[in-house]
């Protein structure tokens, strides 16, 4: 016999399949889709959090990949220490409740990987397209040096200042002097939990011969003990159009805090160990 409802049955199927797809988080760029209220605990959550007022860092080595989905599930995250992410770099002292910070580090021979966890009140995205405005969203920002030589940077590759923003962006200047997205070098993804936030990133390492019109840009390897240029910040938001506070892992960042996206030299470091 033939069923009457398999039709309205099926059709109806359809329509949720549909429904459920289009609700899906938008992919941005060539980035992963970021989740923004998932619910991910960080690793070690009650650790202690280490204050390094000179920025040098250790990373260690992960034996087993790293899936970069927000949630620490990974073993060796909760075997890390903690790093504050607290100086304040530009604003005025915050308190703990509005914004509280702090980061992890591992490594293997094609990545650094960051493990952000930050506590904010208010979770901003970047302004309008994310190229004019992109430091004024709540943001991660991680600076890198691959030899450590230091240097100006500012309008070349001699270092770089990923302003990684909410969308998934990692955003920096070209040659040229343009705002670019450099969404290659950088894998994040986001996870949230009340007011916590997660940022789990998995980063490529290029040198000073990174061609940005090139498809052809080869990353460096790492390797045990290698010691490289670092710092990470965080630029936040509170609604206002603009940051109200910028706050850093190591106390001093040069004239006024705020020179590390054109100067290396202010950078902390990172060592790359077993």
């Amino acid at each position: 016999m033939k069923n009457k409802n398999l039709i309205p049955i099926t059709f109806i199927g359809v329509l949720i399949l549909l429904f459920s797809v289009s609700c899906g988080t938008k992919n941005t760029g060539n980035q992963e889709s970021l989740p923004t209220s998932v619910a991910c605990s960080s690793s070690s959550e009650n650790a202690a959090t280490l204050s390094i007022p000179d920025g040098t860092f250790e990373a260690k080595e992960a034996t087993a990949p790293i899936q970069i989905d927000g949630c620490s599930k990974e073993a060796i995250w909760a075997d890390l220490d903690w790093y504050g992410l607290n100086y304040v770099w530009m604003g005025e002292p915050v308190d703990e409740n509005d914004y509280n910070g702090r980061f992890k580090l591992a490594w293997d021979a094609e990545y650094l990987y960051v493990l952000v966890e930050v506590v904010d009140e208010y979770l901003n995205p970047t302004l309008k397209n994310g190229i004019e405005n992109y430091w004024k969203g709540d943001y991660v920002e991680v600076f890198i040096d691959e030899d450590q030589s230091g240097g100006n940077h500012k309008f070349n590759h001699q270092a770089f200042a990923y302003h990684v923003s909410t969308e998934g962006h990692a955003i920096d200047k070209s040659t040229s002097e343009e705002t670019i997205f450099l969404d290659e070098h950088i894998q994040v993804a986001r996870s949230q939990e009340a007011n916590k936030h997660i940022w789990e990133m998995a980063i490529r390492l290029y040198d000073q011969s990174f061609d940005e019109n090139s498809s052809k840009n080869i990353p460096v390897p790492i390797l045990k003990n290698k010691r490289i240029g670092f710092s990470i910040g965080y630029g936040d938001n509170d609604g206002n159009n603009s940051r109200e506070n910028f706050m850093g892992s190591k106390k001093n960042h040069g004239v006024n805090n705020d020179e590390g996206y054109t100067n290396a030299d202010v950078f902390g470091s990172v060592l790359f160990v077993e």
